[in-house]
């Protein structure tokens, strides 16, 4: 992970000698070939962008060996993605492990190119998982693609022990059925209150139940209303064999299509707001204004709107107020001070986001109308009532 305050250094960096390098080096898919063929290729990729090392000033060709070396180290079939932030000029060097998928670039520049890394970082929700059977429950965390178990903090003896009720006379046995049915009970109410515990002390961000089908409906009985809020789904699982990887495939299922349908709507919400004058804006232009008047809940950058539309709009961000503009125009048109010009407009709003605390989201499988790339669901519209907004 990348801490808030390491991204903000990130951002505020400025190089005037252009050589701060950005290096992203892909998680790869298991091939028998790569742990020969990525280096290769990655090495042949930073060669390609900077030319030749001769050619390039000591710093840089300081900073591109290092590059090298870390090429040369790494193994095949890597499970998480490499990327470095350098600048030897400025004695700066990070590096970080990410997980997901990134694509590789090299390039150097006056700043980092920081957006390629949302889709890594705007996924980091912690999902608690709890497997129960009737007398026994387990928790589990996944977040960032990796699960770990935690049912340790489940601290209460959850063995019923029903072979050790003994009974004599008519009606016994009915007396002992209840008398586990009522033990089964506090048990899933006992697992229902430290989920609710859990989640109110911000644990988790959402939950996944796994049980055998006969006992979903004892569990969600015993629910809170928040922790039904907060469910994403459920699946039939035997708890005592199950290992943690094959937990974490079995919700991994809910996961996708639990972001999916959470992505698909607030698309929805701001492509509908945009349409009826409402809480949403689409495209650039409006995005900016937007954005300008503090209107904005969360920012929507979709890449395939720029693989449609072909075309980039630099954005200026002025280095004293801030203010953001369209163009090249090396001043600030409010207050006249210099103006950082990005040739990609999503690196603008990555440093805006992250300095008005913007939630900012990618979705990489959606197109905006008319092949736009940029979109925002509003918390308000400073042009007319909010109320009047929120109900059309």
């Amino acid at each position: 992970m990348i801490s808030n305050q390491e991204l903000q250094e990130l951002a505020g960096f400025k190089s005037e000698n252009a050589d701060a390098i950005s290096f992203y080096f892909g998680a790869q898919t298991p091939s028998e070939l790569a742990h020969r063929e990525e280096p290769i290729l990655t090495k042949e990729k930073i060669q390609e962008v900077f030319g030749s090392l001769q050619g390039s000033s000591p710093t840089v060709r300081k900073d591109i060996h290092r590059l090298l070396e870390t090429v040369a180290g790494m193994k095949g079939n890597r499970s998480r993605s490499k990327v470095i932030f350098a600048c030897e000029g400025r004695q700066f060097w990070r590096e970080y492990d990410l997980d997901g998928s990134l694509p590789v670039i090299v390039e150097a520049g006056n700043n980092f190119r920081l957006a390629p890394l949302l889709p890594s970082l705007t996924r980091q929700r912690r999902y608690c998982i709890a497997l129960a059977d009737r007398n026994r429950a387990r928790l589990l965390i996944l977040e960032g693609g990796k699960i770990h178990e935690h049912s340790d903090v489940l601290d209460e003896e959850l063995d019923p022990k029903p072979d050790k009720v003994r009974t004599t006379g008519t009606g016994g046995s009915s007396h002992v059925e209840r008398q586990r049915e009522e033990m089964v009970r506090q048990h899933f109410k006992f697992l229902a209150s430290h989920l609710l515990h859990f989640h109110e002390h911000k644990d988790y961000d959402a939950l996944i139940v796994g049980c055998r089908d006969a006992m979903w409906p004892e569990i969600e009985q015993v629910l809170h209303s928040e922790l039904k809020k907060m469910l994403i789904g459920h699946f039939r699982i035997d708890i005592g064999l199950a290992t943690a990887e094959e937990v974490q495939e079995r919700a991994q299922a809910f996961i996708e299509e639990f972001d999916r349908k959470q992505d698909l709507d607030l698309l929805e919400r701001a492509v509908g707001g945009a349409a009826a004058d409402a809480l949403g804006a689409v495209g650039l232009p409006a995005v900016l204004r937007a954005i300008e008047k503090g209107e904005v809940q969360t920012l929507i950058w979709t890449p395939k709107g720029k693989q449609q539309n072909g075309r980039e709009e630099p954005v200026g961000v002025c280095s004293n107020c801030a203010h953001l503009r369209l163009g090249e125009a090396q001043s600030c048109d409010i207050c006249g001070h210099q103006t950082e010009v990005y040739a990609r407009p999503e690196e603008a709003l990555v440093r805006r986001a992250l300095l008005w605390g913007l939630e900012m989201k990618v979705i990489e499988d959606a197109t905006l109308p008319p092949s736009d790339e940029f979109a925002a669901a509003l918390r308000f519209r400073s042009d007319h009532n909010t109320a009047q907004a929120m109900a059309s």
